[in-house]
């Protein structure tokens, strides 16, 4: 080889060093590691890494403020992360161009960020109640719905588990006997049932509606006349969500009295004496435990602007956690989904803009992105949470909740989507677009308020719910629509395809497997399977899918519906519709189809098979 060709080579060779030498430094400049261990004042290097996610989040500002040439990750060691204050992500933490960051665990690490702190110090009290001091805490403070909320403790985690608030009674509900007055704040209970004579400071009423629930402050219980009197209005601002609105004699139950303990595991706050107390077996002692409360509704909040969204900010492998779930001033006056009546409009004497605003509130989910695009979630879980746990709401485009866990939720699994139409300058519908929900277990949701839903789509366009599975839910699996009519708005081309939705409608009632409202061209209920639905506990019936007011345009194909006690699909105001090539099976007695206030006309039915219990076929469907 001669003397050019081995200075050629040579060069080569030291270009292709200094190359991987650049390359390893530049991947591990785009690293940076969190551990409990850590510090805030080291650099985030592998051996210098900081000690909160707060503070890796401001060294990967700085990363997108210098000019990224890359991905960052931020690598996060085994532990929990307690948070003081949301989490915020804006567009200070949004990576230029295609870009991502990404939050995640460390390979086989259990990474929790919690909402929550421990309680301790605990002591037995002169009842025989295990008690400890809240008011310390009492300052900490947490949104609802733009409205300011003091925390109290509504939820109690023991050893991972969630604390019952104390209830009355134990299991099961009483039965209104006969509402009276004005029909939302008195009626009489049955004295056989209902026994308390206590104090009612902090107590609260939950009473059940058909869909939905209410829960208010009580006033008074007069055990002579066998009556309540309620502080909060029930219900929401229709005139059905009286008290006696669905039922003569609905049912309910009572909380957060210290008369009400009785059974372990349950605890009742004091606000008064700022002070918490707790019944557990003979055996443990909570200074022994884990036992942790939720100060924070909202653990981590994605929000960029209209003019420029957040992107590329991505989560893995994270355990989100210990969410607390206040109340609205006034009551909570539920509508449905977990929606609740917006009494402040009627206290400041406010209009609505109805393009901008809504007559509803939600409650604030553990994790809320809004103005935001190519954000998501994966292989994470969300658990003991108070309110919703997940929310993508205004200007959320092509964003992802995929392989997660979410369970022992107190509202909905996932929501997706606002409750009005908006519009950009041009007059273009502006709803969410393209956001992915796929592969999920989502179990236990509606813990705290029952009409709550495991995967909500509210006016959205071109959202994937696809290959989920949703069981062991008060209310309905899947609600996509949020209109009560036919007219046009931006809920159009969603997909509900290849769930399995079973072990739903377990406390509630006019709702099902698959719940959708108002018209929306090109939404489409593919390959999905339905089971295990209970008969009604109210007036009106639960079923395998329900298309209710207004659902129209859309597709329903080759759904598998069985162990439904009621009618395995009705329709209820339904506009034009097709169902093709679905297996149902129904009970004897039952009917398959059930059109409520809907033409028969109005349902295009081709191929489907309906059996009866599993019986050869027994009414063939129309072939058109």
């Amino acid at each position: 080889m001669t003397v050019f060709k081995w200075v050629t080579l040579a060069v080569v060779l030291w270009v292709v060093f200094v190359s991987c030498s650049l390359n390893l430094s530049a991947s591990e400049a785009q690293t940076v590691y969190v551990a409990l261990t850590g510090d805030d004042s080291n650099d985030g290097s592998s051996k210098s890494p900081v000690q909160t996610i707060r503070r890796a989040q401001a060294i990967v500002r700085q990363m997108i403020a210098d000019g990224l040439s890359g991905d960052v990750e931020v690598l996060i060691a085994e532990g929990v992360y307690e948070l003081k204050e949301t989490l915020e992500f804006g567009l200070k933490d949004s990576p230029p161009g295609k870009l991502q960051v990404v939050y995640q665990a460390a390979p086989n690490a259990r990474v929790v960020v919690s909402g929550g702190f421990k309680l301790d110090n605990w002591k037995i009290n002169s009842n025989g109640y295990w008690e400890t001091s809240w008011r310390r805490r009492s300052q900490d403070t947490t949104t609802l719905g733009g409205a300011g909320g003091m925390l109290t403790p509504r939820q109690m985690f023991i050893n991972g588990n969630r604390g019952i608030r104390a209830r009355y009674p134990d299991s099961g509900y009483f039965r209104v006997r006969k509402a009276f007055g004005d029909f939302r704040t008195e009626f009489e209970f049955n004295p056989d049932e209902l026994t308390h004579v206590g104090s009612t400071h902090g107590m609260e009423l939950a009473l059940l509606h058909d869909w939905s629930m209410s829960r208010v402050q009580v006033r008074e219980i007069d055990s002579k006349k066998s009556t309540v009197k309620l502080a909060e209005k029930i219900g929401g601002p229709h005139d059905f969500f009286r008290i006696n609105g669905f039922e003569e004699d609905p049912r309910f139950f009572l909380e957060n009295s210290d008369s009400f303990l009785s059974v372990p595991n349950e605890f009742v706050f004091d606000g008064e004496k700022k002070r918490v107390q707790l019944v557990l077996a003979a055996d443990e002692n909570p200074n022994q435990m884990t036992i942790t409360v939720p100060r924070l509704g909202t653990l981590v909040r994605v929000v960029g602007s209209e003019a420029r969204p957040v992107s590329g900010v991505k989560f893995k492998g994270i355990c989100f956690s210990n969410s607390t779930c206040p109340l609205p001033p006034g009551g909570y006056g539920g509508v449905q989904a977990s929606y609740f009546e917006n009494r402040l409009i009627s206290t400041h004497r406010r209009k609505l803009d109805t393009e901008t605003e809504s007559s509803h509130l939600r409650l604030p989910a553990a994790v809320e992105l809004s103005f935001a695009e190519d954000c998501g979630f994966s292989n994470s879980t969300f658990t003991q949470l108070g309110g919703g746990a997940i929310y993508f709401g205004r200007q959320v485009n092509n964003c992802f909740v995929k392989s997660s866990q979410i369970k022992d939720v107190g509202g909905c699994g996932v929501m997706v989507g606002e409750t009005v139409t908006r519009k950009d300058r041009l007059g273009q519908s502006a709803s969410c677009d393209g956001n992915l929900i796929e592969g999920n277990q989502i179990s236990r949701c509606g813990q705290v308020l029952f009409g709550s839903v495991g995967v909500w789509v509210g006016i959205a366009q071109q959202t994937q719910v696809l290959g989920n599975e949703i069981y062991n839910l008060p209310y309905s699996g899947v609600s996509v629509g949020w209109q009560w009519n036919d007219q046009p708005s931006g809920c159009r081309q969603n997909r509900i395809c290849n769930n399995h939705i079973h072990d739903i409608m377990l406390e509630l009632s006019d709702g099902g497997g698959i719940y959708t409202l108002g018209r929306q061209p090109g939404t489409v209920l593919l390959g999905n399977r339905i089971s295990d639905i209970p008969s009604n506990h109210g007036r009106a019936e639960s079923n395998g899918i329900f298309m209710d007011q207004g659902s129209s345009e859309i597709l329903v194909k080759g759904n598998v519906i069985s162990g439904v006690k009621c009618s395995p699909i009705r329709f209820h105001l339904a506009g034009q519709c097709t169902l093709k090539d679905n297996q149902c099976s129904y009970r004897p007695g039952v009917e398959p189809l059930k059109f409520n206030n809907t033409p028969k006309d109005n349902i295009k039915l081709i191929d489907n098979s309906f059996h009866n219990d599993g019986l050869p076929e027994a009414s063939p469907s129309t072939r058109q």
